[in-house]
């Protein structure tokens, strides 16, 4: 091999390598969720998300949140801007209520809107396309005695009282907002909580349809056996006419405080996850910015 040679040669295997590289990391990367939406109200949603971009929270809102949600710290800080851009949209667009005499805080609002925002941070706010309104009650939810929480497909009801408690812990898996917006997320399409977030004519409803009923059963085994598990038992004992409501709005709460335990111990539904949400919790590591 003459030195020609020998140079091209050297230039090809360089080329080839740098090649693999890089289609290895584009594997690899998380490709945001392309969704086509024809409902009016999504369309108007998605084009205020368009207009905000770029906007920020005041310093004065960003430490509010700062200071009392715990997974704060936890978001990668490319997602700060689009977390804030959806916070801005969601205190726009959706009217937020406190079932006694006196209006929501501007605190309540915020903190209300921010964890909701952290289910579609890399989503659409059309996600929440068929949401009327947030009634904040501040303990018992009237008319559903013992509850924390509850949703249908047009409003979400949230105890104040737990959902303070709730906010603070980036780490239990029982974060009761993103509980109850996955609930409304899984109604969305077609007002039915069975725990499938996406349409029936997707090419995935038949995935999420079996790998539901594939991590009810493993987490009825669990849970059966005296075994701790990342997704809490309520996400498998509540089933209604052979629907599994419970499984993605406990599996969304074990998702995003969970990420890395619940990949490990169940990565078919960790994946099915982070493509829909367009995230890698499990890759998250605490930032020690300050707000």
């Amino acid at each position: 091999m003459n030195d020609t040679q020998f140079i091209i040669f050297t230039i090809l295997s360089v080329m080839f390598v740098l090649f693999v590289f890089l289609k290895k990391n584009r594997k690899q990367k998380i490709v945001k969720p392309s969704i086509k939406i024809s409902n009016p109200r999504g369309i108007l949603l998605d084009n205020l998300l368009k207009q905000k971009k770029d906007q920020k929270l005041t310093s004065e809102q960003r430490s509010i949140i700062a200071n009392n949600i715990g997974l704060y710290q936890w978001l990668p800080s490319e997602l700060i801007a689009p977390w804030e851009e959806r916070i801005l949209c969601f205190l726009e667009e959706f009217p937020i209520t406190f079932m006694k005499k006196e209006m929501p805080s501007e605190e309540m609002r915020i903190l209300v809107a921010a964890e909701a925002s952290l289910l579609i941070v890399q989503r659409p706010l059309s996600d929440f396309r068929h949401l009327k309104a947030v009634h904040l009650w501040e303990e018992e939810i009237k008319g559903n005695k013992n509850a924390r929480g509850s949703a249908t497909r047009f409003e979400v009801n949230l105890s104040w009282e737990y959902l303070k408690q709730s906010m603070k812990k980036a780490r239990d898996g029982h974060n009761l907002t993103l509980h109850e917006f996955a609930h409304l997320i899984d109604f969305a399409d077609d007002g039915i909580a069975q725990s499938i977030p996406v349409s029936r004519r997707s090419k995935e409803f038949k995935e999420w349809q079996n790998i539901v009923n594939q991590e009810h059963a493993k987490l009825m085994k669990a849970y059966e056996s005296g075994k701790n598990y990342s997704i809490r038992a309520y996400g498998g004992y509540e089933s209604i006419k052979g629907d599994k409501p419970e499984i993605f709005s406990c599996g969304t709460s074990a998702f995003f405080e969970r990420g890395t335990r619940l990949k490990r111990e169940s990565p078919k539904i960790y994946d099915a996850f982070k493509k829909f949400y367009g995230i890698d919790p499990a890759s998250w590591r605490k930032r020690t910015d300050e707000n």
